[in-house]
């Protein structure tokens, strides 16, 4: 198993304790790839090795999570590669439930899909839980031929697939995993989503502050996908009533109006602001338009070079550390 880890320490004890009470009859290991020293999680890891079969991979400098990877992917000895984020909540049968799903296959892509796990916030009760319950419903009914879209923080496949992959493409700085996805997919590769192996994410976004600007970056990146992969087919949505297409107007009309992501992310703070003192249907529905509008901005506008956004990942720790 591959864990890519920046800025971990203090996420990772939860994760290591739920590693160490693994239930799984066969040989495992876990490589955690440490992207940056910037903090204690070096002496944190070390603690660790008289309790879990670890393995330690160091980069001195960040490189990101698609180098993480690959590294560690590099590094792994098994048959299979699992990754797990570090701030996913895992059952004890994880490992085990990953080597089923597989049934010793080697053209199998397993995915896990994440579900957020919120404090009790506006934001989460306006937009952050019933966004997450929509987008896992809509996962686990995707067509197979589309499942690769939702490669993300939890994964497996035989090491094969990966050496035949050619890895991450470097040019993707966000949507490295959907892009692979999709190239795993031209592989032939049977992807399946099991809802058994479905685990708790720790570290969603927890204000619109976060999520809104995050929005226009996953759709920078979709942007890139496509110039990169104009053959690609993505799912398209449902054509709706008058009021759906009265709210794609309204979003196509903020779409236009705002280009950048930082208007955006001025936007979602003026949303927070708006929680406090809206219902929470209303607040919903702000939130909403936002992330959708950003979304669309910054697949029509947002810049190829996928790297320039780099800030936002900091930005979104920072605030994780900060409680904010």
């Amino acid at each position: 198993m591959v864990v890519p880890s920046h800025h971990g320490a203090h996420r990772l004890p939860h994760l290591l304790a739920q590693l160490a009470a693994q239930e799984c009859d066969r040989p495992w290991e876990v490589v955690v790839v440490v992207d940056g020293i910037v903090d204690d999680t070096p002496a944190l890891l070390a603690a660790w090795h008289d309790r879990l079969p670890l393995r330690i991979v160091t980069h001195q400098v960040a490189r990101g999570v698609a180098a993480a990877l690959t590294s560690g992917y590099a590094a792994a000895r098994g048959y299979y590669l699992i990754r797990c984020d570090d701030d996913l909540d895992i059952p004890p049968g994880f490992i085990a439930g990953h080597l089923a799903a597989h049934a010793g296959r080697t053209d199998r892509v397993v995915l896990a899909l994440t579900r957020d796990e919120f404090p009790d916030t506006p934001y989460a009760a306006a937009y952050g839980r019933p966004a997450n319950a929509r987008a896992l419903a809509a996962a686990y009914a995707q067509a197979p031929e589309h499942r690769w879209i939702h490669l993300a923080a939890c994964n497996s496949f035989h090491r094969s697939a990966w050496e035949a992959s050619g890895g991450f493409d470097a040019r993707f700085a966000y949507g490295e995993d959907s892009e692979f996805g999709y190239r795993l997919r031209r592989q032939g590769l049977d992807f399946v989503i099991d809802p058994a192996l479905e685990v708790g994410h720790r570290g969603p976004a927890t204000s619109a502050a976060t999520r809104v600007p995050r929005a226009y970056v996953s759709g920078a990146s979709r942007r890139l996908f496509a110039a990169v992969h104009p053959e690609a087919r993505r799912p398209l949505g449902r054509p709706g009533d008058w009021r759906g297409r009265l709210w794609n107007a309204a979003v196509g009309v903020l779409a236009s109006a705002m280009r950048r992501r930082e208007g955006y992310r001025t936007l979602g703070s003026l949303a927070d602001r708006a929680l406090r003192h809206v219902s929470r249907r209303a607040g919903g529905r702000i939130v909403a338009l936002l992330v959708e509008a950003a979304g669309r901005s910054g697949q029509r506008y947002g810049s190829l070079d996928l790297h320039t956004y780099r800030d936002q990942k900091d930005a979104e720790v920072a605030g994780e550390l900060s409680g904010a």
